[in-house]
């Protein structure tokens, strides 16, 4: 497997669509064992027990006349307009851009949404967190997989109970979703406050959920955190393992009657790298790119048959369906295999 390290820093940051790498100073962590979830720390946020111009947002596709209410949809609720009509399934794809030693990356994020909206208001009713990906858009960029945590992300990150509005404009509709932390690989109920500091590898979760700190969310390892694999021009580097916190904030114009958008994303992240295996290369510095029009979200309303049956399998299905209803999502960037 070769060295473990433990970073002081932090390194690669992902945004639920983002990574962004930087450079960290480290020491020698000694093989153990690093900690089994903390279902008590998580289980707050459980999905699974709760059940272009894409820089101004305003691009549309797949327009319909009656706002493209989902019949299967029993939580519809009454919106101001039917041109500016929220209610129903959702296939989110979130995608961001970042900048690593004259490199660029991008990451690409999966959520499924249900959402109710009631004049103005708009509620994520289930909100299920679906993975990302990083992928390399320059020839020497980055690829990370974070595939053997993503069962994790489904059962611990949850994004129901989000709010935001879907509001009525001169030139259409202005959909607006509230800032939300997103937290991986630690205790999600004490992190998710940015007033918490992230853990450090020397401060990991108790068994008993009783003192929060990081947790291992890859079942096929002992190691701390979030397991990421980390390769470059089709050759591995090495793996990441890190704790994460990031927020996003989703706000832009929407064309009326649109079933398709994009929407600008804001976002921050904050993490800390707990160990490394391979190349200390993957601890490489990455900022985000300064074009803000490279960092947005598209929508696709889902039809009655897609993505349906459980969580696990309502995921597997968006993903799969993610280039095809949102290809402007990866802006001609290659899905990894295996999603």
């Amino acid at each position: 497997m070769g060295a473990r390290s433990t970073a002081a820093g932090c390194a690669w940051w992902v945004f639920g669509v983002t990574a962004i790498v930087i450079g960290c100073g480290s020491d020698q962590v000694q093989p153990g064992y690093y900690g089994a979830m903390d279902a008590a720390g998580g289980g707050s946020s459980s999905s699974s027990s709760s059940s272009s111009s894409s820089s101004s947002g305003g691009e549309a596709t797949g327009v319909s006349s009656s706002g493209g209410d989902d019949a299967s949809f029993g939580e519809a609720g009454t919106p101001t307009s039917a041109a500016c009509n929220m209610n129903g399934r959702w296939l989110v794809a979130q995608r961001v851009l970042a900048d690593a030693i004259g490199q660029t990356q991008a990451s690409h994020n999966w959520f499924y949404y249900e959402i109710t909206q009631n004049a103005d208001q708009v509620k994520v009713t289930k909100g299920l967190h679906c993975g990302y990906e990083v992928v390399a858009v320059s020839s020497l960029g980055a690829n990370v997989n974070s595939q053997s945590s993503w069962p994790a992300f489904l059962l611990y990150d949850s994004d129901t109970g989000r709010m935001g509005t879907m509001e009525v404009t001169s030139s259409g509709c202005q959909l607006s979703i509230e800032k939300r932390y997103t937290v991986r690989g630690a205790t999600v109920s004490f992190y998710s406050d940015p007033n918490n500091p992230m853990p450090t590898l020397s401060q990991e979760a108790s068994v008993d959920g009783g003192t929060p700190g990081w947790e291992t969310w890859d079942p096929n390892t002992t190691n701390p955190g979030i397991t990421l694999t980390v390769s470059e021009g089709g050759s591995p580097l090495g793996e990441l393992y890190c704790a994460q916190r990031d927020w996003n904030q989703f706000d832009g114009p929407v064309a009326a009657n649109s079933t398709t958008f994009s929407v600008p994303v804001t976002w921050a992240p904050d993490q800390d790298a707990l160990g490394y295996s391979g190349s200390s290369l993957v601890t490489q510095a990455s900022v985000p790119d300064s074009d803000a029009s490279q960092h947005f979200a598209w929508f696709a309303k889902l039809d009655p048959a897609q993505a349906t049956g459980t969580d696990t399998e309502i995921c597997h299905a968006v993903r799969s369906l993610a280039p095809t209803l949102t290809p402007k999502a990866l802006d001609g960037e290659t899905v990894i295999a295996g999603n």
